[in-house]
């Protein structure tokens, strides 16, 4: 076996290792970890958190499930744009990739008026929240679109002198970005939906003490029909308030390590880029799952899961798509 093979399974070991360390301390300390956690930050009867920190990576730490689609609108605007096809066509797919920026990217500036909006309005009223945030929802689309039609417009224009042939490498990077982005939104949608886990903070809150409180409480492994039980008791919207495991904003902020998979796209040597891009994500995914834990909304088993099924979809599509098994073959020395 190379000794490239060898790191591979060091590293494959270690990771395993480290996972089921912490999952083993969640398993058994989740509700422990989220009331340290909480302690300045959510007091008791409360479901949203006040906390700076928290709030702020409520609101932006998704950021990589918007930015990382409109790379990829940006660079099948430029790639097929600078193709031999004919001109008609071009212009039509040149403006079918801005649109798709313009688009995913509205996401982002969505979430960032729309959390802390709900902050703002917080009630246990749905339909008191709803008659004050509804009537403004065609304003915020406005400015949600006007800021992303902006800010793609400024990424296409710095971005026009790139040479076709990295336009076309990147074009592998953009389709492995589409994979992992669905193969996590379906996993964690699926897994919340039938889990229905009840969050820390819906339990924390005065509705949630109500009708039982921390008694609902479950391990992530434990699949329970509470949201069904307690759809009529006025629980902070139901949907929500159990829909802990796993963390979507985790995984939505783990969709930055897709970024790894620009060093072979890209065919980057230098060593300070390469762990940017790998430092930069897995700092951005752990300080939005911090920020999870310390607004009550998920547990160490949820950040810990969400995270690790977007570091994983990555890794195996790498593997398949852009590496095309080199590191499988080291490892098992074919």
């Amino acid at each position: 076996m190379s000794i490239e093979g060898k790191k591979n399974r060091i590293a494959v070991a270690t990771f395993l290792a480290v996972f089921a360390g912490i999952l083993l301390v969640a398993t058994f300390y989740d509700l422990e970890i989220d009331r340290l956690m909480t302690r300045c930050s959510l007091a008791a009867g409360e479901y949203y958190t006040t906390n700076v920190y928290a709030n702020f990576f409520e609101a932006m730490g998704m950021l990589p499930r918007y930015v990382l689609p409109a790379m990829v609108g940006i660079i099948a605007m430029w790639g097929f744009y600078r193709t031999t096809f004919p001109k008609a066509l071009r212009i039509i797919l040149f403006l079918a990739g801005f649109a798709y920026a313009v688009y995913a990217l509205a996401g982002a500036f969505r979430d960032m008026i729309e959390y802390p909006l709900s902050h703002i309005v917080a009630t246990y009223d749905l339909h008191a929240e709803k008659s004050l945030y509804y009537p403004l929802k065609p304003y915020f689309y406005v400015v949600e679109y006007f800021c992303s039609f902006l800010t793609v417009t400024l990424a296409a224009f710095l971005t026009r002198k790139v040479k076709y042939e990295t336009w076309c490498k990147l074009l592998v990077f953009a389709v492995a970005v589409v994979i992992v982005r669905i193969l996590t939104s379906e996993t964690i949608g699926g897994l919340k939906s039938f889990v229905d886990r009840p969050r820390f903070r819906s339990m924390n809150s005065d509705l949630g003490v109500s009708v039982g409180g921390f008694d609902l409480y479950t391990r992530w492994y434990q699949v329970t029909d509470n949201a069904d039980v307690l759809r009529g008791t006025g629980l902070i919207e139901y949907k929500d308030a159990f829909r802990s495991f796993p963390s979507g904003h985790t995984s939505n902020a783990g969709m930055s390590y897709c970024l790894i998979m620009l060093i072979p796209c890209l065919d980057i040597k230098d060593r300070r880029v390469k762990a940017a891009l790998w430092i930069g994500p897995i700092v951005w995914t752990g300080m939005t799952a911090i920020g999870r834990m310390v607004a009550g909304a998920h547990f160490l088993s949820d950040v810990l899961v969400g995270g690790t099924f977007a570091f994983v979809y990555m890794i195996l599509v790498r593997e398949i798509l852009i590496l095309r098994g080199k590191n499988v073959k080291a490892m098992f020395g074919a």
